[in-house]
């Protein structure tokens, strides 16, 4: 099993918006991330979709079966958790999220609490 986080993040001195991914294996041991820049889709849920699609994108193109997606925008994880492709402003990003994911053997999403470092 892995664990694969995700994250869209604002750089609000350059303006610059980026998604980021990390996969652990079952041991907590990061084996690959990816980080991109992305141009800023008008809200925090979108870039948060946006984020957890690619992080799907990327583990079936790493040829992974298995992975706990985590995120820690709630409304999105819930919206993926209760399939709710009805959402209005990330429906349609939910909708191809889970049919990306449709093609690995097992996996789930969960929530965690956003850690501010300051």
């Amino acid at each position: 099993m892995y664990k694969t986080n995700y994250d869209g993040v604002v750089f609000s001195e350059s303006g610059e918006v980026g998604i980021g991914v990390v996969v652990q294996d079952a041991k907590g041991e990061v084996i690959v991330a990816l980080a991109e820049k992305i141009t800023y889709p008008g809200s925090v849920e979108m870039l948060e979709a946006l984020a957890v699609r690619r992080a799907a994108k990327f583990i079936v193109e790493l040829g992974i079966s298995f992975s706990e997606f985590e995120g820690d925008l709630e409304v999105v994880c819930s919206a993926l958790r209760i399939t709710n492709w009805g959402h209005p402003s990330i429906g349609h990003i939910v909708k191809d999220t889970l049919s990306i994911v449709g093609s690995l053997r097992t996996f789930s999403f969960s929530h965690t609490k956003r850690r501010v470092i300051v």
